[in-house]
């Protein structure tokens, strides 16, 4: 349950220090301009139990959805928030992408 505790906690959104999916319209450069985007995203990322059941059937991954579902009205309420997830069976990895 630690975990599910850390993770709640990640998801705290406050509405006074509310982040904006873009900031300014202009390209982030990196690499001395050999790297350039235009998407700079926040990341969550936990590690998940495999219970012998893989990705089909993880409690854990279920109590992760569970917090997730829980912070998700909230997440797509940020000014052009995009939210992706996701699963690795390899390395029992969850990321969840603003």
């Amino acid at each position: 349950m630690l975990l599910l505790s850390s993770l709640s906690n990640a998801f705290s959104i406050s509405s006074a220090g509310r982040p904006s999916a873009r900031s300014s319209p202009m390209m982030a450069e990196m690499a001395n301009g050999k790297m350039l985007f235009d998407n700079v995203a926040r990341e969550w990322r936990c590690k998940w139990q495999d219970d012998g059941g893989g990705k089909a059937s993880s409690a854990t991954l279920v109590a992760i959805a569970d917090v997730v579902d829980e912070f998700l009205p909230q997440l797509k309420a940020l000014d052009g928030a995009v939210v992706n997830r996701a699963v690795c069976g390899g390395g029992l990895d969850f990321k969840l992408c603003t």
